[in-house]
């Protein structure tokens, strides 16, 4: 499950269970895990976002990546890795 949000002309995706662990599941996209119920619509699913975001530099927020779950994806060798967004507060 995934949602593309827009404002402005700036975009942003919220993914549910399209990655279930955040080195596992981008790396090795392939992999399936025992909650995908189609394990070859999954895997196509995994790799069509994650190279969306990767090709279009997108940020995203990801339910299983960690602190703090929002990023962008990167190519890696045959996969993706997760890059997690710096933030900085105000005072």
């Amino acid at each position: 499950m995934a949602f593309l949000l827009e404002s402005a002309g700036r975009y942003l995706l919220l993914t549910g269970d399209t990655a279930n662990h955040f080195v596992a599941s981008l790396q090795k996209p392939d992999w399936g895990v025992s909650f995908d119920m189609d394990k070859g619509a999954a895997a196509s699913s995994r790799k069509r976002i994650f190279a969306m975001l990767a090709v279009e530099k997108m940020p995203f927020i990801g339910y299983h990546m960690p602190h703090p779950s929002v990023g962008f994806v990167e190519p890696l060798e045959a996969g993706f890795r997760f890059v997690p967004a710096s933030y900085q507060f105000l005072i």
